[in-house]
């Protein structure tokens, strides 16, 4: 599928707020609510938009400790430990990476010591070479995910 300008503006009115209405769309877009309804129908059943979600403001939620750690992990256990992460509830990002790092894991915790029993725990598993942690100090944008 082949995105235009107008596909372009309907996705962007939908990241600001993906309850708006298609009325609302379409007044900003300037077209018909028919047709901001046949995009947004087309743009999903293309696999474009994947999902609706929400984005929850951790701070409030008392989830202040952000940090991402980098992984050097034997490449005989890389899937062992890619399960063994994947499912955790603190665990919201894992990305395989290039570099000096194998896995990227991008974790959100209410305090320190929660941090630290992940790192001591979770970790301290067979075929992990090596990590790096770099806790989050504060952002300049902040991500449109988790609005950390």
């Amino acid at each position: 599928m082949s995105i235009d300008i107008l596909d372009m503006k309907i996705i962007k009115s939908l990241q600001e707020n993906a309850r708006k209405t298609y009325r609302q769309i379409a007044k900003e877009t300037g077209v018909s609510e028919a047709t901001v309804k046949n995009r947004i129908n087309e743009l999903i059943r293309e696999g474009i938009i994947k999902r609706f979600t929400i984005v929850l403001d951790y701070y409030k939620l008392g989830r202040a400790i952000k940090a991402f750690i980098g992984l050097r992990v034997q490449p005989a256990k890389f899937h062992e430990i890619v399960e063994h992460l994947i499912n955790h509830p603190d665990v919201h990002v894992l990305y395989r990476t290039s570099g000096d790092v194998d896995l990227l894991v991008e974790v959100i915790f209410e305090k320190m010591d929660d941090l630290n029993a992940f790192l001591e725990k979770e970790l301290a598993v067979e075929g992990i070479v090596g990590t790096v942690v770099t806790i989050v100090i504060g952002p300049y944008k902040r991500c449109p995910w988790t609005g950390l």
